[in-house]
């Protein structure tokens, strides 16, 4: 499986936690993996190091748009997915609007990652 598939089969699994397929307390390591599998990809073609753990994504200036893209989707689903994995708010407002924010974007983090298949 090549990684660009990989970030694709770890945004399904996700998918299955907000479907209420998966308990909700699989979501944080489901989006880790999602985080670090996109930093790597995002790495690897930008000529990086790996990282080892995922984290925000630091990328020179002259990277292409597609890659700053990339690596700011990850970013943001990582952020929004701190408010949505604790454990203690699983029916709170937070925790639904935090959902869908994360299913948006998701779905734009899938959309580039696609593009990336049809651009190589």
């Amino acid at each position: 499986m090549n990684a660009i598939d990989r970030c694709l089969a770890e945004i399904r699994a996700i998918r299955e936690v907000a479907d209420g397929h998966a308990p909700p307390y699989v979501a944080r390591s489901r989006i880790g993996r999602l985080a670090l599998s996109t930093a790597v990809l995002v790495a690897e073609e930008a000529g990086l190091p790996r990282p080892d753990l995922p984290g925000p994504i630091q990328l020179p200036a002259d990277v292409s748009a597609q890659l700053s893209d990339l690596a700011r989707r990850c970013d943001r689903i990582v952020d929004i997915s701190r408010h949505i994995s604790q454990p203690s708010e699983p029916l709170a407002d937070r925790w639904e609007r935090g959902w869908h924010q994360l299913i948006e974007e998701l779905d734009l983090l899938e959309e580039l990652l696609k593009q990336s298949l049809v651009n190589r």
